[in-house]
């Protein structure tokens, strides 16, 4: 390949080359087991917390155990503030 012109390109549209999230499975999984939205904006009232309420991206700031197990506590965390499942008191999403 002494130059460019030797590539061959196609036309047409871009090929999607982003692989899927490996985390969307599990996210979904404790989605459905602790009824929380993972990965999405909401608003969250807590109980026996410093803060009261807490809004932007529901993230896990520790996996839980494997196998999932509701009774115990998920460690979650929006906007840098770190709060347990039991904490929340409700949830809102946000639009």
């Amino acid at each position: 390949m002494e130059n460019q012109n030797e590539f061959l390109f196609a036309d047409g549209p871009v090929p999607d080359l982003l692989l899927p999230d490996p985390r969307s499975e599990f996210y979904s999984e404790v989605t459905a087991v602790w009824n929380l939205p993972l990965g999405l904006k909401i608003r969250v009232l807590l109980k026996g917390h410093d803060f009261p309420e807490v809004a932007g991206c529901l993230e896990l700031s520790h996996a839980p155990d494997l196998p999932l197990n509701v009774r115990e506590p998920l460690q979650l965390s929006v906007g840098g503030i770190t709060f347990l499942s039991t904490q929340v008191e409700s949830w809102s999403l946000l639009g």
